[in-house]
């Protein structure tokens, strides 16, 4: 008989949306034709710069370790990078690179919190979020949000309602995944409020920052302040508004103290993000702006596709996405719950999305779809939710 596991590790979960992924290759074995809704990747390559980067790094013999707070170089980049984008003006000793917004915000939680500990995970809410806090020993706490014509909104009052002594963090994620909203100025500022109010850290995924549509602006929270800065934490990476999902390449921004901290633990998890994609990410954000352009144009077109077909089908409400790649529609409880309405869509029509269970129970009754996937195969699935749409069969009814 093996020695016993961690009670950490086993308090977590798997992934919805990779098991879903794991039910839809079993389907296309049997010879099913899957439409791909559930993907939280573009479906465009690294932009030419890029891939250029990444030989020349190569050939250039740039495959050594690089120390742990990321290639001076490229935290340079970042700092230029953030000033121009976000008006967000940092020093590269705030800037700590990692493999991956998942390893920025595996440093962050294990740096800022100790067994016991709670953190603000406002729903509906990414799941790695709460598996991140476990994995620490800590406490995950969702706060399920409210909605204003149809879209969740950040609800101050409902934060600080869910403080306890043991509170260390909120969570906020803009643009915010799985709703596709933007989260405004007053919204941003209702959390950094309730943060200085109980003396809390703040921790900021921005990873879909430079996805945003129409009249949207991305904002981010640290901007709101050298106090609220202060308190702040930014996890980001290049994988969504880079299409470098696979590269893994993502940073961290903190104050200098925190940012010397995650560098350190990163030494002893990680030891150092890709030296080969680091040079390519340098070449990303200095010259990968107009490739950016181009594929956020396309996912526009394709996110007014998939909401007005949405919009079409009777009983479901979908909001305009301003960012992010998901459209995240709202069916009505006679459906029942979201997971078997998803399951349904799965086995008998052939279409792979995500209940919006999986996000908290405030988004029980909401799917989300990701538009990171062609206009024909929206077209494609939206004929095939149309026809499945509502759900027939023994689990409707039950919500």
């Amino acid at each position: 008989m093996s020695p016993p596991l961690s009670k950490f590790a086993q308090s977590v979960g798997g992934s919805t949306v990779v098991g879903m992924r794991r039910q839809a290759d079993a389907l296309e074995a049997t010879g099913m034709n899957v439409v791909d809704f559930g993907i939280g990747e573009p479906d465009f390559a690294a932009p030419p710069p890029v891939q250029e980067a990444a030989i020349k790094a190569i050939r250039d013999g740039h495959g050594n370790y690089i120390d742990p707070t990321g290639l001076v170089e490229l935290r340079e980049t970042i700092a230029e990078f953030e000033a121009d984008q976000h008006g967000l003006h940092v020093g590269v000793d705030q800037i700590t690179v990692t493999p991956g917004s998942y390893g920025g915000l595996s440093l962050i939680t294990r740096a800022l919190l100790d067994p016991e500990d709670e953190v603000l995970v406002i729903e509906p809410g990414w799941g790695p979020y709460k598996a991140m806090v476990m994995l620490t020993g800590a406490k995950a706490v969702g706060v399920p949000m409210g909605t204003r014509h149809g879209r969740f909104v950040i609800d101050g009052e409902r934060l600080a309602d869910a403080v306890t002594e043991k509170t260390r963090a909120i969570i906020v994620n803009t643009p915010w995944n799985p709703t596709g909203r933007v989260l405004l100025r007053e919204e941003l500022t209702a959390v950094a409020e309730i943060s200085e109010r109980y003396d809390l850290w703040i921790v900021a995924d921005e990873v879909y920052s430079e996805l945003v549509y129409a009249n949207a602006s991305h904002l981010s929270v640290a901007t709101l302040g050298a106090d609220v800065a202060d308190r702040t934490v930014i996890a980001t990476s290049l994988s969504k508004s880079f299409a470098m999902t696979g590269w893994r390449l993502g940073y961290c921004i903190a104050p200098p103290e925190l940012s010397a901290l995650l560098a350190r633990i990163n030494q002893y998890t990680s030891r150092c993000a890709s030296s080969i994609v680091q040079y390519a990410a340098v070449a990303a954000l200095r010259d990968g702006g107009s490739f950016v352009a181009a594929m956020r144009q396309e996912y526009s077109l394709r996110r007014d596709a998939l909401a007005d077909g949405l919009n079409q089908i009777a009983g479901v409400e979908c909001p305009l996405p301003e960012g992010t790649f998901y459209a995240f529609p709202q069916i009505p409880e006679a459906w029942g719950d979201s997971r078997e309405v998803a399951a349904h869509l799965l086995t008998k029509a052939g279409v792979l999305l995500t209940p919006g269970s999986a996000y908290g129970p405030a988004s029980r009754h909401h799917l989300r779809l990701s538009f990171a996937t062609s206009l024909t195969m929206i077209e494609e699935g939206l004929s095939r939710l149309q026809d499945a749409l509502p759900p027939r069969g023994e689990f409707a009814g039950n919500g």
